[in-house]
C-alpha cells in the first residue's frame, strides 16, 4: 500500500475531499469531460492512503452525478396553443421572489402559473421570469399577480463556446418568460405589501432624502442616490446603463453587487465596536476575548443588512460563508478560511445542488480559495515586515494589494471565459475598497439606522451626506477617466476548459512547489496531463487549408463569420437587439470571435444594410477588436447609431469603403466575395432592397450566397442582371419572409442546403410558409438557427462536400447543452 502525501501543505481533511468529489459529480452533468478529469486529478494529487477510501470517493462522485441527473427539472413537452400562436394571454401567478435590475426594472419569479384563468384555464408547468419595466405598483413575494401579456418559452442563443441562460433557468425550474412596461398590459395584484416591506421602503425613501445633496447637477445626484440604494439595499433599479458601465470598466462592478464583500464590511463594523468597547472597558476581554466579542456584535449587524438586502441569494450564501468562518473563529481553530469555505460550500450545495452552476458563487469561492492558498506567503511576508519595523499603514495597503492580486489570479480564467475582458484598472480597488469599507458603508449604514430613530434624524442626514459626498467624488473620478477614454476593456482570449484546468494546476504547483514530491509516479502522471491540457487546445487551432462559414445564432437577425485559409477572417453582419439594455456585440459576437482564438482584428467587416438587426452587434467588436476594412452599401444608420458606428471606426482607425455590384473582394487562399447587388443603393425606397448580395467562391467554385434582407423589388433587379447566382449553400433572404419568396430566385441559386437566421418564436412569424413550400418542392435541406443554434459549414477543399455541425446537436443526459 502506498503512503501518499497530499499537495496542500497542510492537506485537505477527509470530509473536504468528499465535498470536492460531490461538487465535481454535479459539475459533470453539464461538463462531463471536465468533471471526470477533475476526479482523476483529485485521485492523483489529493488521494487517500488506502484504496477503499478512494473507491468511496469515486462513489460519492458517481452518486452526486446521478442525483443531479434525476433531480434536473424536465422542460415542458408541450407549448399551449395560445402561447404557440404568439397571442397575448391573461396570466395569473404567485410572486415567489423579486429582484431590482438597472433601468427601473423588476424581475419577478412567478409560480403556480395559469393562463386564461377566467375562461379555459391552462396550467403552465414550472416557473416564469417576468421582467417589469417602470412598474406602477409594488410587487412582493406572496402576492397573486395577473397581467395581459405575451408568454414565451425560455430559450437563449446557442453558439459554440458561448454561454447562455437556458440551462441556468432550467435548474431553477423556470421555463417561461414575459415582459411588460408600466401600466401597459398590467392588470392587478391582490394585496398590499406587508409591514416589513413597508418599513424597508420607508428606509429607502429616507436614504434617498439623505443622499439628496445640494449644489450638484441632477444627473450626478441621481447617480449618487442610485449607488446608495444599490450598496445598502441591493436595489439597482435606479442605476443608469452608462454609469454602471463606467463602474464595470473600472474593475469595480463587484462593489455594487451585494455580496460577501459588503457583508464582510458589515461584520467588520462589529469588530470595530468590539475594539471600541475594549478600549473603554478593557476588562470585558476577560469574559469575552476580542474575537468572540466581535463575532457576537457582528451577527445582528449582518442580519439587519441581510434584511435590508431582502435576503437575496447572493447575500444568503455570503451569510453562510461568514457564519462558517465565525464558527471556526469562535472555536479557536486555525484553518479558518479554507475549512470555513469547504463547510459553506457543502451546506450551500447540499441544500441547492444547482448553486454549483451559479457564476456568483463560483466567483466567490474561487476568490476566497485563491486568498486561502496564498495565506502562508502573506503570513511570512508580514512576519518579515514586522522584523523590519514597517508602518501599519504600509503593511495594510501591501496586504490589500496581495489579497487583491491573489483573488484576481484565481478568478482570471473564469473572468476571461465569462466576461471576455479584463480591466486595466485593477489598482483602483486599492483606492476605493478602503474608502468603501471604512467610510461609505459604515457611515451610510449608521445614517440609515439613526434616520429611523426619532430625534436622531439629523445625525442620519449628516452620515448619509458624508457617504453621498464620497460617492460623488467616486463618480467624478469615473467621469474624468471616461472623458479621457481611459475606461475601456482589454478583450481577452476565451480559454477552453482544458486550458482552465491547466492554469489552476500550474498555479497550484507554483504556490506549493516546495511540498510536491516530484518523483512520485502519480505526480508525474498529473504533470503529463497538465501538459496535454495546455497543448491540445492550441494544437487544434493550427490553421488547416479549409474554409469555414459560421452562421451564428443571433436571435432575430443575421451574423456570419468566414474563417479562410491563412487565418483571414471576414464578418458579414453581426445581428443586433432592439433591447437597448442588451449589447449583442459584447454578449455574443465578441465571445464567439475569441473562443479558443487570440483576440485580433477582423480582416474585413461587411454590413449588408443599415438595419439594427444586422449592424447592432458589429459596434462592440469594431470598437475593441477593430478591422482592417469596413464595407457597406453607402447608406448609414440614422442619428445616434451612426455616431456610435463612426466613433468605433475612428477609435480603431478602420478604413471605410463602399461595395457595389461588380465589386470583387479578393481574399486569401484563392477565395473571393463577389458583390452581385446593388448597383445603386440609394434608388430603393426600402432599405432591405439595398442589401448587399454576396457570393462566396473558392478557386472559382461557388460555395454560398448571402443575400441579406433583399425583398421583391431588389430580387427583380438582381434576376434581371443575368448574373450567375448558383451556390451550394443559401442564406435564406430576409430571415424567410414571404416578401422574398421568389421561386425564380431559388431556382437560379439551386442550393443543396439553406440556413434561415431568425429568432425563436419571433413576432414576425418567419420563416413563412411560402418560403418553406419553395424549399420543400426543391428538396433543399434546411437549417434554422432558432432550432439548431449556430450552424457551421467546413469545406476541406473547393470540390468537397461541406461538413456541417450545429450547436444544439451537442446535448447530454436530459438534453443538457454541451455546446459550451
Amino acid at each position: 500500500m502506498h503512503h501518499f502525501q497530499t499537495l496542500s501543505p497542510k492537506g485537505l481533511l477527509p470530509w473536504q475531499k468528499f465535498v470536492l468529489a460531490y461538487i465535481l459529480g454535479i459539475w459533470t452533468l453539464k461538463y462531463p469531460w471536465a468533471g471526470l478529469l477533475g476526479l482523476l486529478l483529485v485521485l492523483l494529487f489529493l488521494p487517500f492512503k488506502g484504496p477503499w477510501r478512494n473507491m468511496i470517493l469515486a462513489g460519492v462522485f458517481l452518486g452526486s452525478f446521478l442525483l443531479a441527473w434525476f433531480r434536473l427539472p424536465d422542460p415542458p413537452d408541450h407549448i399551449p396553443d395560445p402561447v404557440q400562436a404568439r397571442e397575448r394571454v391573461w396570466l395569473q401567478g404567485e410572486v415567489e421572489s423579486v429582484s431590482f435590475q438597472p433601468g427601473d426594472r423588476k424581475r419577478l419569479i412567478l409560480k403556480n402559473l395559469l393562463i386564461e384563468p377566467d375562461r379555459e384555464p391552462v396550467k403552465l408547468p414550472g416557473r416564469m421570469v417576468f421582467t417589469w419595466k417602470d412598474p406602477p405598483v409594488e410587487a412582493v413575494p406572496g402576492q397573486k399577480f395577473q397581467a395581459h401579456v405575451n408568454v414565451r418559452p425560455v430559450q437563449g442563443m446557442a453558439n459554440f463556446g458561448v454561454w447562455n441562460s437556458e440551462f441556468f433557468w432550467r435548474t431553477q425550474g423556470v421555463f417561461w418568460r414575459s415582459f411588460a412596461q408600466g401600466e401597459h398590459f398590467w392588470h392587478q395584484v391582490d394585496r398590499e405589501p406587508g409591514g416589513s416591506h413597508v418599513m424597508r421602503t420607508r428606509l429607502k425613501e429616507r436614504t434617498l432624502q439623505g443622499l439628496h445633496l445640494e449644489g450638484i447637477d441632477e444627473e450626478k445626484r441621481a447617480r449618487i442616490q442610485a449607488m446608495g440604494l444599490a450598496l445598502f439595499f441591493g436595489d439597482r433599479s435606479m442605476l443608469d446603463p452608462e454609469g454602471l458601465e463606467w463602474v464595470r470598466l473600472a474593475s469595480l462592478a463587484h462593489t455594487l453587487a451585494l455580496s460577501g464583500l459588503h457583508l464582510g464590511i458589515m461584520a467588520g463594523m462589529g469588530f470595530m465596536l468590539a475594539a471600541g468597547i475594549g478600549y473603554l472597558y478593557p476588562r470585558v476581554y476577560m469574559q469575552l476575548p476580542f474575537m468572540k466579542l466581535g463575532i457576537i456584535l457582528a451577527a445582528p449587524i449582518c442580519i439587519v443588512y441581510l434584511w435590508m438586502g431582502q435576503f437575496q441569494p447572493t447575500l444568503i450564501r455570503a451569510g453562510i460563508m461568514l457564519a462558517c468562518w465565525g464558527w471556526y473563529l469562535f472555536a479557536n481553530q486555525r484553518r479558518v478560511l479554507l475549512d470555513g469555505l469547504f463547510m459553506a460550500a457543502a451546506l450551500i450545495t447540499l441544500y441547492n445542488p444547482w448553486a454549483v452552476f451559479d457564476l456568483r458563487l463560483q466567483l466567490s469561492v474561487m476568490a476566497v480559495a485563491g486568498i486561502a492558498l496564498t495565506m502562508p506567503f502573506v503570513e511570512r511576508l508580514f512576519g518579515s515586515m514586522d522584523a523590519r519595523g514597517l508602518s501599519r499603514v504600509f503593511k495594510y495597503f501591501l496586504g490589500l494589494a496581495g489579497v487583491t492580486l491573489a483573488a484576481n489570479l484565481a478568478l482570471l480564467p473564469i473572468q476571461a471565459w465569462t466576461f471576455n475582458y479584463i480591466s486595466p484598472h485593477l489598482y483602483l480597488n486599492l483606492v476605493w475598497l478602503p474608502v468603501l469599507g471604512f467610510l461609505v458603508l459604515p457611515a451610510g449604514f449608521a445614517g440609515i439606522v439613526f434616520s429611523a430613530v426619532p430625534g436622531l434624524t439629523f445625525a442620519g442626514d449628516i452620515l448619509l451626506g458624508l457617504a453621498g459626498h464620497l460617492l460623488g467624488h467616486f463618480i467624478s473620478a469615473l467621469e474624468f477617466m471616461h472623458s479621457r477614454d481611459l475606461l475601456h476593456p482589454i478583450i481577452t482570449y476565451r480559454p477552453a476548459w482544458m486550458e482552465i484546468f491547466a492554469y489552476y494546476l500550474f498555479l497550484g504547483l507554483i504556490i506549493h512547489a516546495g511540498h510536491v514530491q516530484w518523483k512520485k509516479e502519480r505526480v508525474l502522471m498529473g504533470l503529463g496531463i497538465m501538459l496535454c491540457l495546455a497543448v491540445v487546445p492550441r494544437a487544434g487551432q493550427i490553421q488547416e487549408d479549409s474554409l469555414t462559414m459560421r452562421v451564428l445564432d443571433v436571435g432575430q437577425g443575421q451574423g456570419i463569420v468566414l474563417e479562410l485559409p491563412g487565418e483571414e477572417r471576414v464578418m458579414v453582419d453581426g445581428g443586433g437587439s432592439w433591447n437597448p439594455d442588451f449589447d449583442l456585440g459584447r454578449g455574443v459576437i465578441t465571445p464567439a470571435l475569441t473562443w479558443r482564438t487570440r483576440p485580433r482584428s477582423l480582416d474585413k467587416m461587411i454590413l449588408s444594410h443599415a438595419h439594427v438587426d444586422h449592424y447592432g452587434g458589429l459596434i462592440y467588436p469594431l470598437k475593441y477588436l477593430g478591422a482592417d476594412k469596413y464595407l457597406h452599401n453607402s447608406i448609414w444608420p440614422e442619428e445616434q447609431d451612426r455616431m456610435r458606428l463612426k466613433t468605433a471606426l475612428e477609435r480603431q482607425d478602420v478604413q471605410e469603403g463602399v461595395a457595389y455590384q461588380g465589386h470583387v473582394l479578393e481574399l486569401e487562399g484563392r477565395v473571393v466575395l463577389e458583390v452581385l447587388h446593388p448597383e445603386d443603393a440609394g434608388r430603393y425606397e426600402l432599405l432591405n432592397d439595398s442589401s448587399l448580395v454576396l457570393r462566396l467562391l473558392w478557386n472559382g467554385r461557388p460555395l454560398a450566397l448571402i443575400p441579406g434582407d433583399i425583398e421583391a423589388r431588389g430580387l427583380v433587379d438582381l434576376l434581371d442582371t443575368d448574373q450567375d447566382l448558383s451556390a451550394r449553400v443559401l442564406l435564406v433572404p430576409h430571415h424567410g419572409s414571404r416578401s422574398s419568396a421568389d421561386p425564380e430566385f431559388y431556382r437560379r441559386v439551386d442550393p443543396e442546403t439553406a440556413v434561415v437566421s431568425r429568432g425563436f418564436m419571433n413576432r414576425f412569424g418567419v420563416p413563412h410558409q411560402e418560403v418553406l413550400g419553395i424549399m420543400e418542392d426543391m428538396e433543399i435541406r434546411l437549417y434554422d438557427t432558432a432550432v439548431h443554434g449556430e450552424v457551421v459549414f467546413t469545406w476541406d477543399s473547393p470540390d468537397s462536400d461541406p461538413f456541417i455541425r450545429w450547436a444544439r446537436g451537442r446535448t447530454g443526459p436530459g438534453g443538457v447543452p454541451y455546446w459550451y
